[in-house]
């Protein structure tokens, strides 16, 4: 399985490009494109990142709605992993490891 990963400011995308070669309706596309920055787009059927991994990190403006539409009608392959900043320091301050 070939992965596409990038950070950006708060988190990280991966994209599992074996679902997007079978998802028909590229509904993260589409949402980049309309609520997003155009980070996303079909070359030859196949999905890709417009600008490199390093460009596609710093453009994301981080609205969260490429995942939602993949999640609502795609065919699941891109997940957005967020920090939890502070997780850590809170779990630690109220007696969990």
């Amino acid at each position: 399985m070939y992965k596409i990963e990038f950070t950006f400011r708060t988190g990280k995308i991966v994209i599992d490009t074996e679902k997007c070669a079978a998802c028909r309706t590229h509904p993260c596309i589409n949402a980049c494109k309309q609520f997003g920055s155009n980070l996303f787009q079909l070359s030859g059927g196949k999905f890709e990142l417009v600008n490199s991994i390093e460009e596609t990190g710093r453009r994301c403006i981080e609205d969260l709605a490429c995942e939602i539409y993949c999640q609502r009608n795609g065919n699941k392959g891109l997940i957005i992993n967020l920090d939890m900043f502070g997780l850590e320091a809170y779990r630690k301050k109220i007696g969990l490891k």
